[in-house]
């Protein structure tokens, strides 16, 4: 070929090529982009959502930038998540690993032909990975409900047990600790362990315990995890403030509030002057709501549950998991009926008989 060939060649090209940049926005058509997946993730597991993005005829638009936003349900506001390319097929596909009710959204950038659009509304639910906790209907519902606690961290109950934090120290004392208390820092430990809640979603909890006992409540309670009898909070008992009444941490307040807790340094409820077992730090008080305490003037904290039972999260004798897994870990449901929520970890001795049954045999007020 001769040069004229050539020139004729480039000068064919060339027009080609500003044509194809030419193209008036109005001979553009509009992208259709589509966001699609599964309605519903179990929660700590990964789901795909899918972008497609097609002509209105339905061919492929293969190499748009496609920005995935997304938000928490109810939230305001959306935030970039990730951006990915279109492939050959005009997909592209992005793992998710939501903890909440999520809602998405995309857009995707021009191309040649196409003109930028923005996708549908994808909502993608959390679902808990066991069965939610089902009560009855007529059953009173706790009159405290503090904030859920966080999400559980690591795989299984993850129980870890610490010193007591400068922070934690700092918020018991006062309140589940003071002067006289019978033990101190140096013999308390802090439990951080997962546990399963009434929604069925993994929660991580802490408790304070004696250093002695604090090995048994965590293998009772990664018990409970394993047979999957749930929780419905663990805060410490610090948490509620202090109660003139009982001296020390509010136990009113933490039963209201159905919180399973361990340490406090108070006097037996309804029995001014007598030091609890909680003192030491050797007992463990688990679904107060549901497993109620008979003290002098009644059942405490509430007289609907005690003639009453649930599979998961009450029990009136021993044949109930919650109990055996108790024993099975050497912690001893050592007033039965009388406080059904209450478990030790017995000590041998006579100065450790007298911490675990200040009032003796009297199960009845011995909280």
């Amino acid at each position: 070929m001769g040069m004229g060939g050539f020139a004729w060649v480039g000068t064919v090209l060339a027009c080609v090529v500003t044509l194809l940049w030419s193209v008036p926005a109005s001979a553009a058509v509009d992208g259709v982009l589509r966001l699609s997946g599964p309605g519903t993730v179990v929660d700590e597991r990964s789901s795909t959502i899918t972008i497609t993005l097609r002509t209105p005829g339905g061919r492929a638009v293969p190499g748009s930038r496609v920005k995935l936003y997304t938000k928490t349900a109810g939230a305001d506001g959306y935030a970039l998540y990730t951006a990915v390319t279109t492939d050959a097929e005009g997909r592209a596909r992005v793992s998710v690993r939501p903890r909440y009710d999520t809602i998405w959204r995309a857009s995707s950038s021009a191309v040649v032909g196409v003109n930028a659009a923005w996708s549908n509304y994808y909502r993608l639910d959390n679902v808990p990975p066991v069965a939610p906790v089902r009560l009855p209907s007529a059953a009173p519902k706790p009159r405290r409900n503090p904030p859920a606690q966080p999400r559980a961290t690591g795989s299984g109950a993850n129980g870890v047990v610490t010193s007591i934090p400068d922070g934690v120290w700092r918020s018991m004392v006062g309140v589940s600790w003071h002067s006289g208390c019978p033990v101190g820092r140096a013999s308390l430990r802090l439990l951080r362990i997962n546990y399963w809640d009434y929604s069925g979603y993994r929660r991580r909890g802490e408790i304070i315990a004696h250093r002695d006992s604090v090995g048994r409540m965590k293998n009772a309670l990664t018990a409970m995890y394993a047979g999957r009898y749930p929780i419905r909070r663990m805060y410490r008992v610090d948490r509620f403030g202090y109660s003139k009444t009982l001296r020390g941490g509010n136990d009113y307040a933490s039963m209201d509030a159905d919180n399973t807790s361990a340490f406090n340094c108070r006097n037996v409820v309804g029995r001014p002057g007598v030091r609890s077992p909680h003192s030491y730090g050797r007992s463990l008080d688990v679904n107060p709501w549901e497993n109620p305490y008979r003290s002098r003037d009644g059942y405490v904290p509430n007289r609907w549950w005690p003639s009453r039972s649930h599979p998961r999260v009450a029990w009136r004798s021993t044949s109930h998991g919650v109990v055996r897994a108790m024993r099975n870990n050497g912690m001893r449901w050592t007033y039965g009926s009388g406080d059904l929520h209450h478990f030790d970890a017995p000590v041998s001795g006579r100065v450790a008989a007298r911490e675990i049954m200040p009032c003796g045999a009297d199960a009845v007020s011995c909280h």
